[in-house]
Order: C-alpha cells, then sequence, then structure tokens
C-alpha cells in the first residue's frame, strides 16, 4: 500500500511534465527501429516529456525490445509506466523502485533491482543498506549485489569491498579486487603501491636511468588477499602475473613521483623482459582509473599506436587539436581514428567539423580517380564516420555537405554527402518538434 501511494504521489508531480506530442512518439519509434545514432541527442531533449497515457504500453513494449535504451524510455513512461510494470506480469522485468520499496521489505530480484536503482542516484546510501545486511546475505547474492556497484562506486564502498576482501567466496574477493582497482585512494591501492615501491626501483644510468625488476620468489599472505593469484599470465610465468597485478592496480602518481611525469614514463627505457608486462599495466591503470593527464600523455608518444580504450580518456582539447592540425589526417577517418570523436562536445566543435570535411572531400576524389566501385575509399568503407556527421555535425554544416555532394566527382559519395546533409535536417526537424 505504502508503495502504491507514493506512486501515486509522484505521478502528479509528472503530470507537470509535457506532454509528448504524437509526431514525436513517431519519431522515436522510427529512430528506435533504425538504431539510429541520434537517440542520445533525442532522449536529452525528450526529458522534459512524458508519454501521454495511451502510449505508455507501447514505451514500455519498446523498453522491452531495446534494452540499451531502457532507462530513458522508462524515463518517458514515467509512474504510470511503473504502475503498469508492478502491476502487469509481461512488464515485471521493467519495475524499479526509486518510489516504493525498501532494502530490507524487497526479495529475490527486486533487491537487486533496488540496489541498481539506488546506485544511480544515491550511491552512499545504497552502499550502506547492504552493509547492514551484508553477513547474513548468500555468498552468491554477496556477488552479485556488488556487480551492481559500478555505478556510482566511490570511496564511500571502500571500507565494504576491504571487508569482502576476507570473504569465503572467490567470486566475492574477485568482484571486490576488480572494483578495488579503480579507487586510488583506498587501502588496497596503498597496498599495491607498496609493493610496485618494493618490486621495481628506478636504476640509475650514466646516460639514462632506467626501471628494473626484482621480484620475490614467493607472495605473502597480504598479497593473496588482495587478490595476487598463484596463475600464469599468458603462459608467460607467474611472476609476470604478479607484477601486473600490482602495476595495474597502484595509483598511476606512485610513477610519476618515481619517472618524473606521465610523458616521461612512455619514453624511459625499462628492463627488456618485463617492459611489455609493464607497460601493458599501465594501460590497464589507466582505463580502470580514468586518468586524463596519463592517457593524453600515450597519445602524444604512441599516436595511432595507443590503445582505442584510451584513446577518449585523453583530453578533449588535446584530441581537437590534434584532429585540427592535422596530426590524424593519415588515420582519423580510419579505425585507428574513430576512438579520437568519443566524447567531444556536442555538436562537434567547428575545426573538427571543417577537418572532417575536407578530409572527406579528398577521400571522394581519390575513389572517383581510382575507377572502382567499391574498395577502401568508397563511401561504404566510411559508414562510421558517416553517421558520426549525421550525429554529431552542428545543423548549418549541413551546408557543406551540399557544396561537397554538388562538387563530388563520384557519384556515389555525392549521394553520401547529400545523405549526410539530409540527415542533419531530419535531427534538426525531429528536435524542432520537441522544443
Amino acid at each position: 500500500m505504502i508503495a502504491t501511494v507514493s506512486w501515486m504521489t509522484a505521478f502528479v508531480d509528472l503530470r507537470q511534465r509535457m506532454v509528448l506530442p504524437d509526431r514525436s512518439a513517431d519519431d522515436l519509434r522510427a529512430l528506435l527501429k533504425e538504431k539510429s545514432w541520434t537517440l542520445p541527442e533525442w532522449f536529452s531533449s525528450a526529458a522534459p516529456f512524458h508519454a501521454p497515457d495511451h502510449l505508455v504500453p507501447d514505451v514500455l513494449d519498446l523498453a522491452i525490445a531495446y534494452p540499451s535504451y531502457r532507462e530513458e524510455l522508462l524515463n518517458l513512461a514515467g509512474d504510470y509506466g511503473q504502475q503498469l510494470a508492478h502491476s502487469s506480469p509481461q512488464w515485471s522485468s521493467l519495475r524499479r523502485f526509486q518510489h516504493a520499496g525498501s532494502w530490507t521489505s524487497l526479495a529475490g530480484t527486486d533487491r537487486l533491482q533496488w540496489l541498481r536503482d539506488r546506485r544511480r542516484t544515491r550511491p552512499a546510501e545504497a552502499v550502506a543498506q547492504v552493509a547492514r545486511t551484508w553477513s547474513v546475505e548468500t555468498s552468491r547474492d554477496r556477488a552479485d549485489f556488488l556487480g551492481a556497484f559500478t555505478d556510482g562506486l566511490g570511496n564511500h564502498d571502500i571500507a565494504l569491498l576491504e571487508r569482502a576482501l576476507d570473504d569465503d567466496s572467490s567470486d566475492v574477493r574477485l568482484a571486490a579486487v576488480q572494483l578495488l582497482r579503480r579507487l586510488p585512494a583506498s587501502p588496497f591501492a596503498a597496498r599495491m603501491a607498496a609493493r610496485s615501491r618494493a618490486w621495481i626501483r628506478l636504476e640509475p644510468k650514466p646516460i639514462r636511468p632506467r626501471l628494473v625488476v626484482n621480484l620475490p620468489g614467493s607472495l605473502d599472505r597480504s598479497a593473496r588477499r588482495d587478490g595476487i593469484e598463484n596463475v600464469h599470465f599468458k603462459n608467460k610465468g607467474i611472476q609476470r602475473w604478479w607484477l601486473r597485478m600490482a602495476v595495474t592496480a597502484t595509483p598511476l602518481w606512485v610513477w610519476e613521483e618515481m619517472i618524473g611525469s606521465a610523458e616521461a614514463a612512455w619514453e624511459i627505457p625499462i628492463e627488456e623482459s618485463w617492459r611489455a608486462v609493464i607497460r601493458e599495466a599501465w594501460t590497464s591503470a589507466i582505463v580502470l582509473q580514468r586518468n586524463p593527464r596519463w592517457a593524453g600523455a600515450m597519445l602524444q608518444s604512441l599516436g595511432r599506436q595507443t590503445p582505442h580504450r584510451v584513446v577518449p580518456l585523453a583530453p578533449i582539447r588535446q584530441r581537437v587539436f590534434e584532429i585540427r592540425s592535422g596530426l590524424t589526417d593519415s588515420y582519423l577517418l580510419d579505425v585507428d581514428g574513430q576512438s579520437l570523436f568519443e566524447g567531444l562536445p556536442h555538436p562537434w566543435p567547428d575545426p573538427v567539423v571543417t577537418k572532417v570535411v575536407e578530409l572527406l572531400v579528398e577521400t571522394a576524389d581519390r575513389h572517383a580517380d581510382s575507377g572502382r566501385l567499391f574498395g577502401p575509399l568508397s563511401r561504404h568503407s566510411h559508414y562510421t564516420t558517416l553517421r558520426r556527421v549525421e550525429a554529431h555535425f552542428p545543423f548549418p554544416a549541413a551546408i557543406l555537405l551540399d557544396r561537397a555532394a554538388a562538387r563530388s566527382r563520384d557519384p556515389e559519395w555525392a549521394r553520401a554527402f547529400s545523405d549526410a546533409a539530409e540527415g542533419i535536417r531530419r535531427r534538426r526537424r525531429m528536435l524542432d518538434e520537441l522544443r
């Protein structure tokens, strides 16, 4: 009964939001069907709206059919959608618990969903609730609960995760280690940093210092508690695995203190037998700790050889400069260059737009000269870039694409430029419906 009252209270508040226009509802169906790259922008603009009551069942069906946008669709369905989800078995998987129930009053999958909902909005409260009942939960439930901690992970989780390192279940311990590796301010990270300092040192040299490694012959109990285990790493030896585990979980500032800077880390000589392991571990640490300074230093040093998972973490200003300056011209439109676009401001800055159009026109001209229908220079080989253009170019940039289409000597590329321009105009029309 309490849950029903809270739904209805929120439902009254929801009525203050604007009702989604019928044409926008049609737009949404079309965008979902074609898996449009413009959907994030559309949902962002649609946030002040709610679906009219008669469309809410359709929105719930869409939420089941398109799980990638489930939360956005449930926001559109609002609390009336939650009423239907809680009362109809066909939509029971869509139940959310922002306004209903409590940690101790729920059971089964509802508890896990409650936890996921709270982790998105109030993670510190969520972990406090889990900690209250931690000792009486089953090992499987404890592992599932930690699986929900990815959202909202922060220092408020450290105490419970440290406690989980002593769990009887290996699954729980492993889940705790994986989460703690992302928290460089934790005691776990401090212990890993101490190991790294003991195992790796900066050796002075007459010309240039280098990193050398001196690993122990066996692990102590503390190391095993922190997840460093006697398993082989890619069949290259147990000690390489120990080293990788320690370095991956070590805060990156430790290496700056030892070597001098993030930039210096990618230039310093490393003992040959350990070089690949340490660099791979640094790469993983950049991703886990989401460190833009180290990602930028790696991009500056390695260029197109920088792993795709690292590039989007590099500072936006640095990536825009590299695109604008021409440093990435040889690979920007290829697979190696696509990650440079990730996370850029939306819509893209003018220098990025200008450079992308310039390179696409150049590619179209080269394809026309090749006399081939398909191949690496064809429009089909640049599908990803063209979809990004439709989704992220500012609206006035459609004119640039119209001009490119008019000048193109390749019919297929002329069509590609025209289609992209039309896609931008369509995007604008759909957003205007919401304004």
